[in-house]
């Protein structure tokens, strides 16, 4: 285990150093400071509100999800428990910002542990969905910046999320004694019980109103999202060249840097990716890179401050947090 982690560490900063060597080599540092100086910094209250609005929608949605599993969950506890979790994806590797949302939400809501984690994997299934199709649709309102390979991958993809989903949410009964999943999975108890506890997760999906809430919310956080995107090109003085489908394939594009082996935060991949898009679009690569730069930071501090804040404010530290989650 402890050479899995070593392995993640390394190969996570050697993949920011790359992408910041990418993202650096072609550009004049004189002129990117020139960039940054120039920006007009107003603009950074509209981002602000975006990003904390996101942890508003965040925090409903899972309310949604959490619907059958812990009734009338307080919205804002969730919320404090959305950024907690996403500052711990920011400052620790392995992505242990999820479970430790999960753990947490089980001893703060009184549930269970596998019950919490079921709803965030769900909660990861509908954001991977939502912003393939934002993705999708922008592609179309914006056309010749997503190739027709990747575009396809994308509808391919987001057949097989909602594919899985759908599966999750009706397996219900195959799981029951004697069904097919049962019967299949009988020889790997724990492997089993992973699964049921998915689907348990995802069973509030087969109420329709309650799978549209969930299906909306994530539409929505993902559009308002973009309009971070949307109001850093006006701080960068690129708004002639981002207009709201290109805000969208921004976004969508910046996403697709999590898959990416680098530092917690996605740092230097997503400078290196959201620079390169916005070039495309017709931006200087200064400007470019210092909107990347822009983007990035607001996103990162707001959130990394804010959970970091909020966990202390419990009574953890983020020392406690990964202990606690790392018995699991």
């Amino acid at each position: 285990m402890r050479h899995k982690k070593v392995f993640s560490v390394g190969l996570g900063l050697a993949g920011t150093a790359f992408f910041l060597w990418l993202a650096l080599k072609d550009v004049s540092l004189s002129q990117l400071a020139s960039a940054l100086a120039a920006a007009n910094w107003v603009w950074l209250i509209p981002m602000i509100a975006i990003g904390y609005f996101d942890l508003f929608i965040r925090a409903v949605r899972w309310r949604v999800l959490l619907s059958r599993a812990r009734p009338g969950a307080p919205t804002l506890e969730l919320a404090r428990l959305e950024a907690i979790g996403l500052a711990v994806n920011n400052v620790l590797f392995l992505r242990l910002g999820e479970l430790a949302r999960g753990v947490l939400a089980a001893r703060r809501l009184n549930m269970p542990v596998f019950a919490a984690l079921a709803s965030v994997v769900v909660e990861r299934a509908l954001d991977v969905a939502a912003l393939l199709t934002i993705f999708i649709v922008a592609s179309g309102m914006a056309p010749g910046y997503a190739p027709a390979g990747v575009r396809l991958a994308a509808e391919l993809m987001l057949a097989g999320a909602i594919g899985a989903l759908a599966l999750l949410a009706l397996a219900e009964t195959s799981l029951a004694e004697g069904g097919l999943i049962e019967r299949a999975l009988r020889a790997w108890p724990k492997v089993h019980e992973l699964v049921e506890q998915l689907a348990l997760g995802a069973t509030v999906l087969r109420e329709p109103l309650t799978a549209l809430n969930a299906a909306g919310l994530s539409l929505l956080l993902w559009t308002v999202d973009a309009g971070l995107y949307w109001a850093g090109a006006r701080a960068l003085g690129l708004g002639a060249i981002m207009d709201y489908p290109r805000a969208v394939l921004t976004l969508s594009w910046a996403g697709a840097t999590s898959a990416i082996p680098a530092a917690p935060g996605a740092i230097g991949s997503f400078e290196k990716i959201v620079a390169t898009i916005v070039h495309q679009f017709g931006a200087a690569p200064e400007a470019a890179l210092a909107y990347a730069l822009v983007c990035h930071m607001v996103m990162y501090l707001l959130v990394t401050v804010t959970g970091l804040v909020l966990l202390y404010r419990i009574g953890l530290s983020l020392a406690d947090l990964r202990a606690e989650v790392e018995k699991k």
